[in-house]
């Protein structure tokens, strides 16, 4: 079983890569629903995150307010590796068990979407890794038209991966998906016969 790592900048493409690894057959792990799975109401990692930042950031139903705490630690790279400190081990340690899981079921290939999939921690996880990259103003409207965004808004969030130096990370695959869907799925199906079908 071949474990893949999708990273890349936000709003790169990452989520139609990810989907056509699906539907060729893969298993696929998103870190955004493994925090989800983890922060849920009441779990000790929530209690942990809402003691650092404060009640404040604690939903009208006992979760996470992930959009109020999003907008702090994009603006804040302190409060970003604080929060980091805080999941991101736990986020690795359950991605690994999932891994582990998938690999006892017999899959053919895991395909792990993370855009800070190195600075987490989780490199060792994967056995190869693509980038997805899309040109900056191309990024800066499907993010401000996914999200609701400003421009303002959505660049601050654009510069915090520059400043990560996400584009930076080592991959064996690089897929541009700046053009329309269809290509970028006719891109992802290439590197499926090449990286899965081929072995």
């Amino acid at each position: 079983m071949i474990v893949i790592g999708v990273i890349g900048p936000i709003a790169a493409g990452k989520s139609v890569v990810i989907d056509e690894l699906g539907r060729l057959g893969a298993a696929t792990i998103c870190a955004d629903e493994v925090s989800r799975e983890l922060l849920v109401p009441g779990s000790d990692l929530l209690e942990r995150v809402i003691t650092a930042f404060g009640e404040l950031y604690r939903g009208e139903v006992g979760g996470l307010d992930r959009a109020k705490l999003g907008a702090l630690v994009f603006a804040d790279d302190g409060a970003r590796r604080r929060l980091e400190r805080i999941v991101h081990p736990a986020m690795v340690e359950r991605i690994a068990e999932r891994i582990a899981e998938l690999r006892g079921e017999g899959a053919p290939a895991v395909a792990v979407e993370a855009a800070n999939l190195v600075e987490m921690g989780a490199l060792p996880l994967v056995d190869v890794t693509v980038m997805v990259s899309a040109p900056e103003e191309l990024r800066l409207q499907r993010l401000m038209a996914r999200d609701g965004l400003s421009r303002d808004e959505a660049g601050r969030r654009m510069a915090l991966h520059e400043r990560l130096g996400i584009e930076q990370y080592p991959a064996d695959c690089r897929i541009d998906a700046g053009g329309d869907e269809s290509t970028t799925r006719r891109e992802v199906q290439r590197l499926w016969r090449e990286l899965v079908q081929c072995q």
